[in-house]
């Protein structure tokens, strides 16, 4: 039988755990610096635990939740991306970000919440591979330890943008956020972690009834219902309109930022399609994230660069609240919508170019 995993632990039930053995609980804050502050990969190098106590730890507990198989590095821009194994034999990806000429020195690592995706959106690789499994708590954290420890990084910045829906893993995604948060680990401010969804209603309301601290992102990608159903089949159970008369009714008490996040293909940004957004988002206190579609085999046709910069200024005379965000890690297939895990491509047959 696998041994826990030591990382899906909070610092509350690790001190529960410390006080059944008979030690104090302040060892299970000692244990947390090794494991995220220091970011051991084995309970042998955390020099000021007795030989006795790391005996017991290896015997019920893992360290490492996730193995590393590649990694690429992009040529373009500097990004990398890392494929990991788990321990019952599946693959997911997580990537670096470097955000260069941005004031903060900001470096962004996007996480995996699940092993592949239900959801089923027509631009997304993880897509083709359908649902899987959700990942276990300690195997989200131990891929921003493989990340820190390999590239000598320290990021600022997590988003919950990787392979899988976050809000179908709800309490694992919640749980890793906040163990990230440990002003003793990771040292990532909620302010600086994000979660996204592709509109799960009953995650959405959950995560702002129980006020959580982190920032929202939504995907909708189009303004009209049908068309969305189409390229994002969630729409059918949980219809955009629906999210929008939710956050009219709550968002506005919440304190956290949300973003809308729209992958611009070349259907859905006519000038019709702005003034949708225009009326969508008229009393909501929003951000409007605009990527442009990467390729990526879904029969779906990436924007021309005049299209999108037609669709910026027409949002922009309609005082719509917009980012364009540049797509980073196009040549390592790291960019948004392009994790699938190399290995099930491989064996799918999938023809979706190099990955690490």
């Amino acid at each position: 039988m696998d041994r826990k995993l030591i990382k899906s632990y909070t610092i509350e039930e690790l001190e529960e755990y410390f006080g059944s053995i008979g030690e104090k609980r302040y060892r299970a804050k000692q244990i947390m610096i090794w494991l995220y502050e220091k970011n051991v990969d084995s309970f042998d190098a955390m020099t000021d635990v007795s030989r006795e106590l790391r005996g017991a730890l290896e015997g019920t507990f893992a360290v490492n939740a996730l193995s590393p198989e590649e990694r690429l590095v992009s040529a373009v821009d500097g990004s990398e991306k890392y494929l990991f194994k788990t321990r019952d034999g599946n693959y997911i990806e997580s990537v670096l970000i470097r955000n260069e000429g941005v004031e903060d020195g900001r470096i962004t690592v996007c996480l995996s919440s699940q092993v592949g995706c239900a959801m089923g959106c027509r631009f997304c690789e993880t897509a083709k591979l359908g649902f899987i499994r959700n990942l276990e708590t300690g195997e989200i954290i131990d891929q921003l330890c493989h990340v820190r420890r390999i590239s000598g990084q320290r990021n600022n910045n997590v988003v919950f943008m990787g392979m899988g829906e976050p809000f179908m893993n709800y309490d694992n995604v919640i749980r890793a956020a906040q163990i990230m948060n440990y002003s003793f680990g990771f040292h990532v401010s909620v302010r600086k972690i994000t979660i996204s969804t592709s509109g799960v209603i009953a995650g959405i309301e959950r995560f702002i009834d129980e006020e959580r601290p982190y920032n929202l992102a939504i995907s909708l990608n189009d303004t009209e219902p049908g068309k969305r159903e189409r390229i994002m089949p969630v729409e059918r159970s949980n219809p955009f309109s629906a999210i929008s008369r939710m956050l009219n009714e709550k968002f506005p008490a919440s304190r956290n930022r949300l973003t809308v996040v729209y992958v611009m293909r070349a259907d859905n940004i006519s000038t019709e399609d702005a003034r949708r957004l225009k009326k969508m988002f008229r009393y909501n206190r929003i951000k409007l994230n605009l990527i442009p579609l990467n390729v990526g085999g879904q029969g779906c046709e990436p924007p021309a660069e005049a299209e999108v910069e037609r669709f910026v200024r027409d949002l922009e005379i309609m005082n719509v609240p917009v980012t364009v965000r540049k797509s980073f890690g196009r040549d390592i297939s790291g960019a948004c919508g392009q994790l699938s895990g190399k290995r099930y491509a491989a064996s799918s047959g999938c023809d979706r170019g190099e990955l690490p």
